[in-house]
C-alpha cells in the first residue's frame, strides 16, 4: 500500500463514548452522530469471528466473541439476566443465535482496477440483523481495532451513500440530519426500520452505495465494509422498555449483545 492520506475528517464516534456514563451500545442508532467513523467506537458490540481480532493474543480475542461476551451470560443467567426466567433466556439464545447465524455483509466494488482520480462505486448489502436501527461504515480494512474509514487511502466519496431500507425504498434522513452546509459524502449511516423476524426466519436485505474516486497514486488498496446490528430486540423475549420509554435489549446496553462483522476485503488495483 503507498502512503495514505489524512482525508477524512473527525472520527468522533470513539470520543462520543466518552460523553455516555458508561461504556454502552446504541440500540436505536446513532443519530446524534453523523459523520465518518471507525469501528472502535462500538466498544460493547461483540465481535463475529476472530479473523477481525489478529492484533490480539487467543484468549483475549476469545473473549471478545459471541460465545464469551454473549451466550455464556444469558446461559447463566449473570447480570442483568438474573431477572430473566430461565425458560425465556433459553429462548434467547436459542434467537440470538438464530440470528447470529442469518447476519451478514457483502461487498461488491464495481471495478476492480481503475487509473488515478477513476470512478468506481462500493455497494454494501446488509442481511438480518436485530434493528430498528443498524450501521455500516466503508472502511480500508476488516480489524475491528485498525480499520479506519476509507478516505484514509486516498479514496474520497463524491456524493451522499444512497441508502436503501429493507422495503426497497430510499433513505435520506440519517444524513439529512447533517447540518445545512457540511458535506454529506460520509463513509457511515444509519439504515432505519430494519426488522429481522426470527420466528417467521425472515431476515432483510439493505444496501448502502457509496461514490467513489480513487487515490492519484498508483497501487493495490483494500476496502471493506462494517456491519453494526443488535440481537436481543429481535425476540420477543430479548427487548424491554426503559423508564423513559425506549424498547431495549434485556440485557442492557453493555451486555455485549450487539455485532460488528465485516465484509471480505476486496481489492482495488490503481494504474494509470
Amino acid at each position: 500500500m503507498k502512503r495514505s492520506f489524512a482525508a477524512a475528517s473527525s472520527l468522533v464516534l470513539a470520543a462520543a463514548a466518552g460523553l455516555a456514563s458508561q461504556l454502552a451500545a446504541y440500540p436505536g442508532g446513532t443519530p446524534r452522530f453523523v459523520t465518518n467513523a471507525s469501528t472502535y467506537c462500538a466498544s460493547c458490540h461483540s465481535s463475529v469471528n476472530a479473523d477481525q481480532l489478529k492484533d490480539l493474543q487467543p484468549d483475549a480475542a476469545a473473549g471478545m466473541l459471541p460465545d464469551k461476551r454473549h451466550y455464556a451470560a444469558i446461559a447463566a443467567g449473570e447480570r442483568a439476566y438474573s431477572q430473566v426466567a430461565a425458560e425465556n433466556r433459553e429462548k434467547l439464545l436459542t434467537a440470538v443465535k438464530a440470528l447470529d447465524a442469518n447476519s451478514k455483509v457483502d461487498l461488491e466494488v464495481s471495478a476492480a482496477k481503475v487509473k488515478p482520480g477513476g470512478a468506481l462505486t462500493a455497494t454494501v448489502t446488509t442481511h438480518g440483523g436485530g434493528g430498528p436501527v443498524v450501521g455500516v461504515m466503508l472502511t480500508d480494512n476488516d480489524q475491528r481495532y485498525q480499520s479506519s474509514p476509507v478516505q484514509v487511502q486516498g479514496f474520497l466519496i463524491t456524493r451522499d451513500p444512497q441508502v436503501t431500507g429493507m422495503d426497497g425504498k430510499p433513505q435520506t434522513a440519517f444524513l439529512d440530519a447533517r447540518e445545512p452546509g457540511l458535506s454529506k459524502a460520509i463513509n457511515y449511516v444509519n439504515i432505519q426500520n430494519v426488522y429481522s423476524n426470527i420466528d417467521a426466519g425472515n431476515y432483510p436485505v439493505c444496501k448502502v452505495v457509496y461514490s467513489l474516486t480513487a487515490p492519484a497514486l498508483p497501487g493495490e488498496y483494500t476496502i471493506s465494509a462494517a456491519f453494526l446490528y443488535g440481537t436481543e430486540k429481535a425476540s420477543s423475549v430479548g427487548r424491554q422498555e426503559s423508564p423513559d420509554g425506549r424498547v431495549m435489549p434485556v440485557g442492557g446496553q453493555s451486555a455485549g449483545s450487539g455485532r460488528i462483522q465485516f465484509a471480505k476485503p476486496v481489492k482495488v488495483t490503481v494504474a494509470k
